[in-house]
């Protein structure tokens, strides 16, 4: 498919600069080139912009398509049989598309239905946007999140375990390196170490041999520690990262996805289940803190919504964008970590608009740099380059 999008303003480049007078030629998927108005290509369809933004699509690096985002999702995909989880998780990725989420990284999925959405995108067979999925994720026996878990307990097993999941077609690791809030009703604590230093490092060597990057879910400390001397290429929620710990961050280029509103809902919520209420409310000032003390460092930061999870519904990345941006006054700033710094963390050519790119775009009505409540204001998605109405799904 070819074609070029006239009469808008162009977020362009690392730095979402405003570029006027320039239209966007894509062709294959991929963004082609930027050529001035007056040197339109003959015998190529033009779609007028009317003066709108274009964007980069949005990236959320951490979701889960399966869950439901009611007060307890484990309940529901507990009463739910595998047919009714795999329809919603497909239902999900479409209202990710009218959101103007053209990228999302499933960490997590029952029976590993996140890698069968994602192989049914890739063949056409349904819309949805780029899913970069794990499938299950390698927890130790009794871990955190055992009901999408793939058990590993010791260096043997943990390399075993990378292997299945390669095999099956994840196109990314997911490790629980500790305890969680939510998900387990007793048996974990947020500050417990799970997995090994040595399985992680196993896990990680495995994983990057192949190609591809390992996720870690961390929270407390001890965790967090051992996943950055691991190896691991991004630390998910890191509630307790200190000055030691980011500056270990940066040398070893480990990047950071926060995560910030779901916890923020856990904590406030009415109807949560009180065990993760508890503990949220116990941490929650303690992850803002961290996330305003870190920010500005040497460390990329990459925005996830945790989409799916208690009270966190399937276009929570644009909250967890404001939320974000009620800590960090710079709009331009936060809206790289949902694109600039997203690509960067997954190391493909998505997140910018940019030529040999990929053509995932949204075209809005208002410039999101001035204000992210102008993400809301979407006239049109591109995924894959191809363009679909606001209500394309």
């Amino acid at each position: 498919m070819e074609f070029v999008i006239s009469n808008v303003q162009l977020l362009y480049g690392e730095e979402l600069d405003c570029k006027k007078g320039l239209a966007l030629w894509i062709k294959d998927g991929l963004i082609k080139e930027m050529i001035p108005e007056s040197k339109l290509p003959a015998g190529v369809e033009v779609i007028d912009g009317n003066g709108g933004f274009l964007a980069p699509g949005l990236i959320d690096l951490h979701i889960h398509m399966m869950w439901d985002g009611s007060l307890n999702p484990v309940h529901t995909s507990e009463t739910e049989g595998y047919e009714q989880m795999l329809i919603r998780a497909v239902s999900n990725c479409q209202t990710y598309l009218k959101h103007g989420i053209t990228t999302v990284r499933d960490i997590g999925s029952i029976d590993d239905i996140a890698l069968h959405v994602a192989k049914g995108i890739k063949r056409g067979l349904i819309q949805g946007p780029d899913v970069i999925a794990s499938g299950k994720t390698l927890t130790m026996t009794g871990g955190h999140d055992p009901f999408w878990a793939r058990f590993v307990d010791g260096k043997d097993e943990a390399l075993k375990g990378v292997r299945e999941q390669i095999f099956k077609g994840a196109e990314v690791i997911k490790v629980s390196a500790t305890g969680g809030v939510y998900g387990r009703i007793e048996g974990e604590q947020v500050g417990n170490a799970e997995l090994s230093l040595e399985e992680q490092e196993v896990i990680c060597k495995e994983a990057h041999r192949f190609g591809l990057k390992v996720a870690s879910h961390a929270i407390g400390r001890d965790g967090i520690l051992n996943s950055i001397l691991a190896g691991v290429d991004t630390i998910e929620h890191g509630h307790f990262l200190d000055d030691e710990l980011a500056a270990l961050m940066e040398e070893r280029n480990t990047a950071w996805i926060p995560t910030l509103f779901v916890y923020k809902q856990i904590a406030t919520q009415e109807g949560i289940p009180a065990y993760a209420r508890d503990k949220a409310e116990e941490i929650v000032r303690i992850h803002l803190n961290a996330f305003e003390s870190y920010f500005n460092r040497n460390i990329l930061i990459g925005a996830g919504s945790d989409a799916g999870s208690p009270c966190t519904s399937h276009r929570a990345l644009l909250d967890e964008l404001y939320t974000m941006n009620e800590i960090v006054s710079d709009a331009k700033k936060v809206l790289k970590t949902a694109t600039v710094n997203a690509g960067k963390i997954l190391g493909r050519n998505v997140g910018q608009i940019k030529e040999g790119y990929r053509a995932n775009l949204i075209l809005l009505k208002e410039n999101p740099v001035d204000s992210l409540n102008n993400l809301e204001s979407i006239e049109m998605v591109v995924v894959r380059g191809e363009p679909d109405g606001k209500n394309c799904c």
